[in-house]
């Protein structure tokens, strides 16, 4: 190891996360090695096609590399898990000595009836696009386990990146399993997982490093979301190493814990997109009724509701914890990380790629490298934040810049100045010698064009005037070490949910659970029995819903002033439509109405 990959890995100890887990994870950071010697290479353009390079037992992470190109025109993917657990053997597993208990109020009580048909709707789609098959996450459990027999490490993959003058502490980890939607409800399933975090820090040239921000990857944040200053109140921290709280299946990372319900939108029309949206705003922020959190809705209409559990109350991996990192520094000349652009599990060929394995480290499904990974200054949206030592004599050099534009700026009004002047005493000769008006209004419009020219030019020399004055005002801040508001840069905040929002009532987790269910199973014996009372069925659903919904939120007097509202709604639509000459009539006549009063309070003030 050279004196700098000793350097860059004594910094990435000296900065690394603490990771907390919730109460019934099954997968923890690995090193990629023994995953990438436990798995199948195979190759194809979908399930049809798909052929065996590499059998069980005969890869590594050496040879990895050695296979690309193999099979042109295909995607190349790893498989973990070569037979799912059959039913009798899930069952087995399930009821295994000492398995991780996880237990959470029902999602769908925390969301509206609306997202509750959305996710039946979701769920029925798993029928018919590509999934990882049932008892593939136990059976990765299973073989997961036998390598952590041998090999009990918790692993981080790590490397240092200088860019743009910070120095990104790049910590990336290596799960065998996404098991979300099988153990937490969630979203997805699917074979090996990366996450990733940065710390990015100021080596300074008195040998000071200073950290600055903290950067991870997260469900619904990006850009400059990704991040947060060091000095961030809800950014938690034990000295120099943050905390993450790592959603339960899904590894997202989060730095409060807690339970967070997320909004996975679907691929609607942009026309039916746009309509919901507008609808939306009408009855929660014009209307005021109903309401974006908690039972009132949750998710926007048209997403699926997923709560992502991060609750930091299992396993804990990190510094002064009771498990400690493993690091595992990787780079550009690692081969399996550089020269292998497939993916790192099962191929489902998902067409909303949820259900697909990711790539690796460098690359992203498509081949192409990860900003992340090129560019994570950029990924953070960093990128036009200087260091805090730097900032200071970067801002200067930014004030000589604007000095000399408004001195370039005060010699261009000198001759504006000139120049109107000029004009216009040539205007005033040319009007008392007679000339003819044509030939008089060419050259005014040459000194109204002047004296435009001017304005703006004293226009934009005061503007920088005042930039220059309250950067001068900024370097002094920052040479004081005040660097602003933390979270000034922050656009959308994600936050746990409220206790209040959580717990709600085991009435209310039951209804949730069945009541879409059994709505479809009763409109569908009626179209068995009877199809001609179909829409009748339909109605005695949607009330029968209603009231049951009302009933168990304890909502009954908020949907009676909703309905009154929709009735009032209603009523006024088809007073419009019944009677729209005499409403044109009437906005005719108050418009006329309007226009006199005005022209007689004019002509009462012009008569004194």
């Amino acid at each position: 190891m050279t004196d700098q990959a000793r350097r860059d890995l004594e910094l990435l100890r000296r900065f690394e996360p603490i990771v907390r887990y919730t109460q019934g994870e099954l997968f923890f950071p690995m090193s990629a090695e023994p995953y990438i010697a436990a798995c199948e290479l195979w190759a194809g353009t979908s399930d049809r096609d798909a052929e065996l390079l590499v059998p069980l037992g005969e890869l590594t992470a050496a040879t990895l590399p050695s296979h690309a190109g193999a099979s042109p025109g295909k995607r190349q993917y790893l498989r973990f898990v070569q037979e799912p657990l059959s039913g009798p053997d899930l069952a087995r597993w399930s009821r295994r000595p000492r398995r991780p208990r996880f237990t959470a109020p029902s999602r769908l009580a925390r969301v509206g009836i609306v997202a509750r048909l959305i996710d039946a709707g979701f769920d029925l789609s798993l029928l018919v696009r590509g999934k990882v098959p049932g008892g593939t996450m136990a059976a990765a459990q299973v073989k997961y386990a036998a390598i952590r027999e041998t090999d009990p490490r918790y692993v981080y993959h790590g490397r240092v990146v200088r860019q743009a003058g910070w120095t990104v502490c790049h910590y990336m980890f290596f799960y065998a399993a996404n098991d979300w939607r099988s153990s937490f409800s969630g979203a997805n399933d699917h074979e090996a997982d990366l996450e990733q975090c940065f710390v990015f820090v100021e080596e300074r040239p008195d040998g000071d490093v200073v950290p600055v921000w903290f950067g991870r990857a997260a469900h619904d944040e990006v850009g400059p979301d990704l991040r947060r200053r060091w000095d961030d109140p809800y950014l938690q921290r034990d000295g120099d190493h943050p905390i993450i709280f790592a959603g339960a299946g899904s590894h997202a990372a989060y730095i409060e814990p807690g339970e967070y319900l997320l909004a996975v939108p679907l691929r609607l029309p942009r026309v039916v997109g746009s309509a919901t949206a507008a609808l939306r705003r009408l009855w929660v922020e014009t209307l005021r009724q109903g309401s974006d959190r908690g039972g009132g809705g949750g998710a926007p209409i048209g997403s699926v509701p997923f709560v992502d559990y991060a609750r930091g109350d299992g396993v804990a991996v990190g510094p002064g914890q009771p498990d400690a990192w493993s690091p595992v520094v990787i780079d550009d000349e690692t081969p399996w990380v550089d020269r292998y652009r497939g993916l790192f599990g099962l191929d489902t060929y998902d067409r909303f790629a949820g259900e697909r394995a990711p790539a690796g480290p460098k690359y992203a499904r498509d081949g192409r490298p990860r900003q992340s990974w090129i560019d994570p200054v950029g990924f953070v949206a960093l990128d036009a934040t200087a260091p805090p030592a730097r900032a200071p004599e970067v801002l200067r050099e930014r004030i000589a810049t604007l000095a000399a534009e408004r001195d370039a700026e005060m010699t261009r009004i000198d001759t504006l100045e000139s120049d109107a002047q000029a004009l216009g005493a040539q205007v005033q000769a040319l009007d008392r010698a007679g000339r003819s008006r044509a030939f008089i209004d060419t050259v005014a419009a040459e000194r109204d064009a002047a004296a435009a020219d001017l304005a703006a030019a004293r226009a934009t020399a005061e503007a920088l005037r005042e930039t220059i004055d309250e950067a001068h005002e900024e370097v002094a801040r920052l040479e004081s070490g005040d660097l602003g508001d933390p979270r000034a840069h922050l656009r959308m905040v994600v936050r746990p949910q409220s206790q209040q929002e959580i717990r709600r009532s085991r009435l209310l987790d039951f209804w949730s659970a069945v009541g879409v269910g059994l709505a479809v199973l009763f409109i569908g014996a009626v179209l068995v029995v009877d199809p001609g009372r179909i829409w009748g069925a339909l109605a005695v659903v949607a009330v029968g819903y209603m009231a049951i919904e009302t009933i168990i939120r304890r909502r009954v007097l908020q949907t009676l002033l909703d309905l009154t509202l929709i009735l009032a709604a209603i009523a006024v639509v088809v007073l419009v439509a019944t009677s729209l000459v005499l409403v044109l009539a009437l906005a005719v006549v108050g418009v006329g109405l309007v226009i006199l009063r005005d022209n007689l309070r004019e002509l009462r003030a012009s008569l004194g």
